[in-house]
C-alpha cells in the first residue's frame, strides 16, 4: 500500500500545512475531505476518475468542505457524472448528506452518489477490508482500518483516548494518529503527541504518523514527546509526503 498526504493541518495554519485532513490511499481511497483537498488533488495531478471511494470520520467541516467542490467538478465533467460515487462515514451520514444537498442546489441531483453508514460489518471494495470503530470526539465520530492480502493501515480521524483506537490500529504497518493538543492544552475529545504514542506502544504498530497537529504542539518537540512512548519509527505529517508500506 502506499498513502498520499494530501492535506493534515488544521484550521489554523502553518508554514507547514495549508490544507485540512485528506488522506489518499493507493490512489484512490479518499479519507476526509476538508479545506484544500480538492486544490491538492489538481495540485498532485490525481485523476478524478480514480477517486470514487470517499471515507469521512466525522461530520465537522475541517473534514468534509471539500466535498461540495469535488462534487460540482464531477458534475461539470461529462464522463465523470454518471460514474457512480461511494460515500462511507458515520450513522447519520445519509441525513448530512442531504441537508448538504439543499446547501449545493438543484444540479447535486444530476450526480449518481451512494452511501454506506459503518456499523459492526466490514466494508469491501475488491481486495481491501474496512472496518470502523466509534471514537471519543463527537457522538457519531470513527476511525478506521484497511486491510489488504495481510498489510493493515489505520485512520484515527480526530478522538481523545479510546480503547476503540487501540484495538483497531493493532499491529498496523501504519497508523496516522491525530495528535491535536499539547499536554497543557489537552481537550478529551483530541490526543497529543504522548497518548499517541501510548496508543502506538500498546497495538504494536509498527510505524506512526503523526497529524493533525496545532501550532503549539507543532511549536514544542513532537517527535520527542511520541517516542519517550513509543520506541518505533515515527513520522510528522507533511503535505505532498508519500508512504509505502
Amino acid at each position: 500500500m502506499h498513502l498520499n498526504i494530501l492535506g493534515c493541518g488544521t484550521i489554523l495554519q502553518n508554514d507547514k500545512s495549508e490544507n485540512c485532513s485528506g488522506y489518499l490511499l493507493d490512489q484512490h481511497l479518499l479519507f476526509d475531505c476538508g479545506p484544500g483537498i480538492w486544490k491538492a488533488i489538481n495540485q498532485y495531478k490525481i485523476p478524478d476518475n480514480q477517486i470514487n471511494h470517499i471515507f469521512f470520520t466525522h461530520f465537522h467541516v475541517d473534514h468534509t468542505s471539500d466535498l461540495g467542490p469535488l462534487l460540482l467538478k464531477r458534475r461539470l465533467i461529462p464522463q465523470l457524472k454518471e460514474v457512480p460515487l461511494h460515500l462511507i462515514g458515520p450513522v447519520g451520514l445519509i441525513d448530512w448528506f442531504f441537508d448538504l444537498k439543499k446547501l449545493l442546489g438543484s444540479w447535486s441531483e444530476d450526480l449518481s452518489v451512494n452511501f454506506h453508514e459503518m456499523d459492526s460489518q466490514p466494508y469491501q471494495i475488491g481486495n481491501y477490508t474496512i472496518r470502523a470503530l466509534s471514537t471519543v470526539h463527537t457522538e457519531d465520530s470513527i476511525c478506521y482500518r484497511v486491510e489488504n492480502q495481510g498489510t493493515a493501515f489505520f485512520y484515527s480521524g480526530d478522538t481523545g483516548m479510546s480503547e476503540n483506537v487501540i484495538s483497531l490500529s493493532k499491529r498496523c504497518q501504519l497508523a496516522v494518529i491525530e495528535a491535536s493538543n499539547t499536554d497543557k492544552t489537552r481537550l478529551s475529545e483530541h490526543l497529543t503527541p504522548r497518548l499517541a504514542g501510548e496508543i502506538a506502544a500498546k497495538a504494536k504498530i509498527e510505524k506512526l504518523v503523526l497529524t493533525h497537529m496545532y501550532p503549539e504542539v507543532l511549536a514544542g518537540d513532537p517527535l520527542k514527546e511520541a517516542s519517550a512512548i513509543f520506541s518505533g519509527p515515527i513520522v510528522l505529517a507533511e503535505e505532498g509526503m508519500t508512504l509505502s508500506f
